[in-house]
Parts: structure tokens; sequence; C-alpha cells
């Protein structure tokens, strides 16, 4: 009786602290798309990402976590995938820093001219080293 007691404790004390590293979390959400997403999202349609536009297309991301920002400001990077360049192969092309209105999520375009292999990474202005969403797309001639 005291080993089914002890054990009984143990695994209503111990469990819970395990749960906590082993529950799963939501990660954010990239979306990329040539129509505004806050129209798509007010209309009810389904939001669908591309990963390929043409040049000069307005290219719009959403990015959505369902825990919030930490910060009020986000940075994103738009950049190239080139093989003429000196830094690993890619040619940063934007790096803009933007404050947050909504905890949850994100919206803004860019427009590109050129063709080519590109990527989007996006980070929490506090912490620079790690992106919370990234996502890889092409801009092709018409």
């Amino acid at each position: 009786m005291r080993r089914l007691l002890v054990f009984l404790l143990l695994f209503c004390f111990v469990n819970p602290v395990f749960a906590f590293f082993w529950s799963k979390k939501e990660k954010p959400t990239l979306f990329l798309s040539t129509n505004d997403p806050r129209l798509t999202i007010q209309h009810n349609q389904k939001l669908a990402n591309q990963d390929v536009f043409k040049i000069g297309d307005r290219i719009y991301f959403l990015v959505y976590t369902p825990d919030g920002f930490k910060s009020d400001y986000i940075k994103y990077q738009v950049f190239k995938q080139d093989d003429n360049a000196h830094l690993g192969g890619y040619t940063r092309i934007r790096n803009i820093t933007r404050r947050v209105y909504d905890k949850n999520y994100y919206v803004d375009y860019f427009i590109l001219t050129e063709a080519g292999k590109y990527g989007l990474q996006i980070f929490d202005i506090e912490n620079l080293h790690h992106w919370i969403a990234f996502g890889h797309f092409l801009v092709v001639n018409e």
C-alpha cells in the first residue's frame, strides 16, 4: 500500500512538470500571396500560400504566431540566392524593422524587380539570432 501511495504522489507531482516540456507548441506560420491577406480573411476565403511570383507583383506576406510576438517590433529580411555573392551565396535585398500593432499577426508587402530564388525570414527584435518564420519563393519573368 505504501508503494502505491508513493507512486501516485510521484505521478501527480512529476507528470505536470514533464508535460510542460513535452507539450506541443504551435509554431508561427508564414503565408506568401499576391492577394492582400486582410481582404481574404474579411471575405472568409481560404488563405493559399504561393511560392512563384512574377516580376513586379506585390508579394504580400502574413506571419501568424498563436503565442504572440514578444515585443512590439519585428525585423524582416528578403534575400536572393546568388552564385556570385561573396557571403554564402546570398545577397540581402531588404532589411526592414517594423512596428507590430497586433500581437498575433503582421501583414506587409514588397515588390521585386529581378527574377531569381528568394527567401524571407522574420525575426522578433529581441532575438535576432533565430528567426520565427522562414520561407522560400521564386520570382520569374512573365
